[in-house]
């Protein structure tokens, strides 16, 4: 008989999953666990990039509901919205490559707070370019 029957056979199948992560890890690979991990941050850090594509869409037709002129959106700051979330969880994917399941979850979490906190920080920015448009248009 063999030692190993698999995880599914052990004593304790999470232990055996967090060990096998854990040995992934350690070879600088992402294990199986630790890619549901990075899967599921990524849908968080894709709804930032679907937000940013959004504002993309709809600050054109604002600015032209205003009064500013389509020609006048700040499409650089608009295209740091949407680069922000996708290097924001490139960094963390590179920077948890090393580390176990847990502080891989830390890390994903740390950048989808930087992201979320940059995204805001340029609709703030946005907003107090505005009535710099305003009179140059004016």
């Amino acid at each position: 008989m063999k030692d190993d029957d698999g995880i599914a056979d052990s004593a304790n199948p999470v232990a055996e999953v967090v060990e096998d992560d854990n040995r992934e890890a350690a070879r600088g690979r992402y294990g199986w666990l630790s890619l549901v991990v990075a899967a599921i941050f990524g849908l968080f850090f894709a709804y930032d990039v679907w937000a940013a594509i959004g504002n993309m869409i709809a600050l054109p037709d604002f600015y032209d509901a205003e009064g500013f002129g389509a020609e006048n959106v700040p499409w650089w700051l608009l295209w740091i919205g949407v680069l922000i979330p996708i290097a924001a969880f490139g960094i963390a994917f590179v920077i948890g490559r090393r580390r176990n399941v847990g502080i891989k979850a830390l890390v994903f979490l740390v950048g989808l707070a930087v992201a979320a906190g940059l995204g805001i920080g340029i609709l703030g920015l946005e907003d107090v370019l505005r009535p710099e448009v305003v009179t140059v248009v004016r």
